[in-house]
């Protein structure tokens, strides 16, 4: 499973007769998933590549990391080397991963020449809360979500002190009895596109009451 994002947005180096051309401008995801930056780009006079890479900017007043460099990255990343492709494959994504992706290139007769301004990646945790307008009330419902635009063509898993839910259905929420001190236990969930689960809320039982935390 992946996130695949393409807004194909032309973004042009800074040299004559040559262009990086990279995906969509700025890219969200969550945590666990795959992300796929699609990237183009052209020689000065069809010239033949002497190198070429891939470097993160966390942010403005930050070095560069080349990721081929950076140990937090080995074998978590792939990108094309075939031709004039440089599509950047980044699995199991972190919120550390978060910031501005860029790719340049040299030839035998040029310095670097790169994309401005870059591709910018934001990584989320899945996040769960209860639904206000369910709180007090017999039947709670539980949402499963993320700061990103998620599709809706996902499924969901639901997990109960650390064992998936085998009758929770792939929706995006769940409803809890909370009256019941059956539903008690620590509840998490999952999407289909990412290798993590949310981190986990307490459904808490007492003879009194019952809460969320």
């Amino acid at each position: 499973t992946f996130l695949f994002v393409c807004g194909c947005v032309c973004i042009a180096g800074v040299q004559a007769e040559s262009s990086v051309n990279l995906s969509s401008p700025s890219i969200c995801a969550v945590t666990g998933s795959t992300v796929i930056i699609s990237c183009t780009f052209t020689t000065p006079n069809s010239s033949s590549v002497s190198d070429r890479e891939w470097f993160l900017i966390h942010k403005p007043d930050e070095e560069e990391q080349v990721l081929k460099k950076e140990p937090d990255f080995s074998g978590r990343f792939h990108y094309s080397k075939w031709r004039h492709i440089c599509e950047l494959t980044l699995k199991d994504v972190r919120v550390s991963d978060s910031g501005v992706y860029n790719f340049r290139f040299k030839t035998p007769s040029s310095d670097w020449i790169t994309a401005s301004p870059g591709v910018h990646l934001t990584v989320t945790d899945l996040q769960m809360k209860v639904e206000d307008k369910t709180v007090g009330q017999r039947k709670v419902k539980v949402t499963c979500s993320s700061t990103c635009s998620l599709s809706e063509n996902l499924y969901y898993f639901w997990y109960k002190n650390e064992e998936r839910m085998p009758n929770a259905t792939h929706d995006s929420y769940i409803h809890l009895d909370s009256t019941s001190p059956s539903d008690q236990g620590s509840y998490s969930c999952q999407v289909s596109v990412s290798l993590h689960r949310s981190p986990s809320m307490c459904k808490c039982y007492s003879a009194q009451t019952s809460h969320f935390t």
